[in-house]
């Protein structure tokens, strides 16, 4: 899958990664390199593929914006 297309498919990009609400979870990629993947699930990252740093970084826009992510994808 390219950036593009991982782009174009997620329900909100911030500050570089795209975050895609999946079926009980949701899928954080770094989209300066897609190897990078995360998994959020119940407020916390249960898988990552990133940094402490990151995973602190991602969870953080995360917890900023879920409610506005959630309202758009179920809108």
């Amino acid at each position: 899958m390219t950036v593009k297309e991982i782009a174009d498919q997620a329900d909100m990009i911030v500050a570089g990664y795209a975050y895609k609400i999946k079926k009980g979870y949701i899928e954080v990629i770094d989209l300066s390199d897609i190897k990078r993947v995360a998994t959020i699930q119940n407020n916390i990252i249960a898988e990552s593929l990133m940094s402490d740093e990151e995973d602190s970084i991602i969870l953080d826009y995360y917890m900023r914006n879920k409610d506005l992510l959630e309202e758009s994808v179920y809108a």
